[in-house]
């Protein structure tokens, strides 16, 4: 019989999973501060430049939490080395995405028909820096399968954020709704640079000498090949993600649905239904990066059996979990809504869409087992032709008058067709080594 502290996957997985779901109850409780405290207005714009947001985020990241996790639980280099390298190729994306961010606010902000917007999106420029430092250092402690730093960062994150929407926010929405999106953008340097400021600690206590670091062309490369692939893939679905109320804008008011609706329903849908039946998702991607140092060894030294075991009952659990807790949000929506958001509009698209934020949460899991075959370049693939679809069946519908269930539709076909073709891609390499 194995010993639970010496089951460090089960204990990894324990670890990300309370921390989670910490995380997830103060997240909700933020939430629901910030609903109230923001008001629709300022929700509805946050909600208009959230995409551009999140692309840059994905570009920021540069897969750092994948990449470095991988190489650092690998072992085949210094750790002073390792972080080294990857800070540099940091400080390049920063210095390139800071520059792009800056002279295409303006431009963005008219692709959303609202150019009061541009100085809420160039404050996102402000993030960049401390986004990658801390992408670096969450990959670098799971590759350690030490998972307790970056655990407590998710809460302390959670609760600087909470101390800031109640301190701050009022004051700026005082001043003007685009004061306060600026704001949102901004209390993220703060909780950046608090998780940062954890985890270096760990870093410097455990695994950083007193010994001086060097460039490493092999370091470069290696982090190049598995951050360039799979930050492809993120930057598909994140471009995606940009263009989507591009795309539904311009649609919709070509069939004659006002502005002032397209944007109150894009804020619901993106604000309030997609976050509430995500949330349980927060149990994947906790086992998925308890997962990838795990099934990357048993990869890598050639024990496929141990990997597709793990993998099968990772991938079991995660669905387990995950729909009980998407039954408990699709018996009780009105009640939740009002608990989370204190709204109760909305209900008829987790109807439409819930039950198939089943298979999203397979996602995670089914990502990982590819990234551990190395096989992060068959992703890219798999989200170019479901970013395809997506946005083709949201312009179809759109164009035919669904309003917004066209939206509905389009995300809905990204979830079947990215994990259906993800499902295909692992069976397909796991009987190449049976």
């Amino acid at each position: 019989m194995i010993k639970f502290k010496n089951n460090l996957l089960i204990k990894n997985i324990i670890i990300l999973l309370v921390s989670g779901a910490i995380a997830k109850v103060l997240g909700m409780i933020g939430k629901i501060i910030y609903t109230r405290i923001a008001g629709i207005n300022v929700v509805g714009l946050y909600t208009m430049i959230t995409p551009t947001f999140m692309l840059i985020i994905s570009l920021t990241q540069f897969s750092f939490p994948i990449s470095i996790s991988k190489i650092s639980a690998e072992g085949k280099y210094k750790n002073n080395d390792l972080l080294k390298n990857a800070y540099i190729i940091g400080a390049i994306i920063n210095v390139i995405l800071i520059i792009v961010v800056l002279f295409s606010s303006t431009l963005i902000a008219n692709m959303l028909h609202n150019k009061a917007l541009a100085p809420a999106i160039m404050s996102i420029a402000f993030i960049i820096p401390f986004v990658t430092i801390s992408s670096i250092q969450r990959g670098f402690l799971h590759g350690k399968e030490d998972m307790l730093p970056a655990s407590v960062t998710n809460v302390t994150e959670e609760i600087v954020k909470i101390i800031l929407i109640i301190s701050l926010l009022p004051i700026a929405i005082a001043k003007s709704n685009v004061t306060a999106v600026i704001f949102i953008v901004l209390f993220n340097v703060i909780t950046e640079l608090s998780n940062i400021l954890i985890m270096q600690q760990s870093i410097n206590k455990k695994y950083v000498k007193k010994e001086k670091s060097y460039f490493n062309i092999k370091i470069i490369k290696e982090i190049l090949n598995i951050s360039i692939p799979t930050t492809l893939v993120r930057l598909i679905s994140s471009l995606g993600f940009f263009l989507e109320p591009i795309i539904l804008t311009n649609t919709l008011l070509s069939t004659g649905f006002s502005s002032n609706y397209i944007t109150l329903e894009y804020g619901v849908i993106n604000s309030y239904i997609i976050p509430l039946l995500s949330m349980p998702s927060f149990f994947s991607l906790s086992i998925a990066s308890a997962l990838l140092p795990n099934i990357t060894k048993a990869y890598a030294n050639k024990r496929y059996k141990e990997f597709n075991s793990k993998l099968l009952k990772l991938l079991f659990l995660s669905m387990m979990v995950g729909g009980i807790c998407l039954a408990i949000i699709m018996i009780f929506p009105e009640p939740i809504l009002k608990l989370v958001y204190s709204v109760n509009f909305g209900i008829n698209y987790i109807y439409l869409i819930g039950p198939f934020f089943l298979i999203l949460y397979m996602q995670p899991t089914l990502s990982v087992a590819l990234q551990a075959m190395g096989k992060t370049n068959k992703l890219f693939i798999t989200s170019t032709i479901s970013m395809v679809l997506k946005y083709t069946v949201l312009f179809v519908f759109g164009k035919l008058g669904f309003g917004m269930n066209a939206l509905i539709f389009s995300i809905i076909t990204g979830i079947i067709v990215t994990t259906t073709l993800v499902i295909i891609i692992v069976l397909k390499e796991i009987n190449k080594k049976i």
